[in-house]
């Protein structure tokens, strides 16, 4: 358990800061700022009932999609080309996000005081989903923070790059007749209608390049305490970074099974290889991009608790972040 001064972050999130050993006021820790939302009509009880209700959704959700996925592909696909698209990888994230918040929203709640030389299977199991307790100088805030943004502007960009690039190209996967003949994998929309062939391929389209987007914003607004990011750069350089890593993944997918995840990382769709660079470009560009507007929403939000959220929500005098300033 903390002592001294260490910050422990199983304890409540109450309306004071904590002090830290040079006298300046620490802000709450990132890990129970995802127990508490900022607004009082969401008490922790309720937090914790949306929280599970959203991790069922996206749990049942994800067979689902795979089987989508894999009813899409083209003759001779591998099935492999799934894990390389950037729908899974967002989708993932997101997945994992909200399997981390769930469980550090109810442990913090119902099991806040875990005996840690207690050492049953239920013990031990309530420890791992516990927040994590963490000395203030501690990175894992850091590294959380970035998940956290990372996982939510991949969110924005697979919407936003779906129905503002994808589709208008002629290569959104939307619901359409079967195919007379060869093309495309993901086909184009025939009539306008995508309401038209059933429930499941809808349904299924707009979970995946739509409804996350949604969830993602609902989370940011509604869901979370979570400041605005610090350091900026440190984020945007992350940001990047696993951005430009998944364009390596995407290009090490083109050559293991001969198929590009998006049609403009394909050079044989591309006449021109500058313009497949200029494409790369632009989609590293758009993390920075998303990252401004989420942090304008987070602002946003912040701006609006203060004047009709709940009480407790107090921000620090010096207007640090989650008590990553050092």
């Amino acid at each position: 358990m903390s002592t001294g001064y260490e910050a422990t972050e199983r304890s409540s999130l109450l309306g004071r800061d904590l002090p830290r050993p040079n006298g300046v006021v620490q802000d709450h820790p990132i890990f129970l700022r995802v127990c508490h939302a900022p607004w009082g009509f969401i008490n922790q009880t309720t937090l914790v009932v949306i929280r599970g209700l959203i991790l069922i959704y996206l749990t049942i959700l994800a067979p689902m999609l795979l089987n989508y996925k894999l009813y899409k592909r083209q003759d001779g696909d591998s099935p492999l080309r799934i894990a390389f698209q950037f729908s899974t990888i967002s989708f993932i994230l997101l997945w994992l996000y909200h399997l981390l918040t769930f469980c550090w929203s109810y442990t913090h709640l119902y099991h806040p005081d875990i005996d840690e030389e207690h050492n049953t299977w239920k013990s031990a199991l309530l420890r791992k989903m516990s927040p994590p307790e963490q000395t203030i100088t501690s990175r894992n805030r850091f590294y959380f923070s970035l998940y956290y943004t990372v996982s939510h502007i991949f969110a924005f960009m697979n919407t936003f790059i779906f129905w503002a690039f994808v589709v208008p190209k002629g290569h959104g996967e939307l619901p359409k007749e079967r195919q007379r003949g060869g093309g495309n994998d993901a086909g184009i929309l025939e009539a306008g209608n995508i309401l038209g062939y059933g429930w499941f391929e809808p349904f299924c389209v707009l979970n995946l390049w739509g409804y996350t987007s949604l969830l993602a914003l609902f989370e940011i607004m509604f869901l979370n305490s979570i400041k605005r990011q610090i350091p900026v750069h440190a984020h945007i350089i992350g940001l990047v970074f696993l951005l430009c890593a998944y364009l390596g993944w995407a290009a090490f997918g083109k050559l293991f099974i001969g198929r590009a995840p998006y049609f403009w990382l394909d050079p044989e769709t591309v006449r021109y290889r500058e313009l497949m660079f200029g494409y790369c470009a632009l989609f590293v560009a758009l993390g920075p991009a998303f990252f401004a507007v989420m942090y304008g929403l987070i602002g946003l939000r912040e701006k609006l608790a203060e004047n009709y959220g709940s009480p407790s929500q107090d921000t620090t005098p010096d207007g640090s972040q989650q008590g990553d300033q050092e």
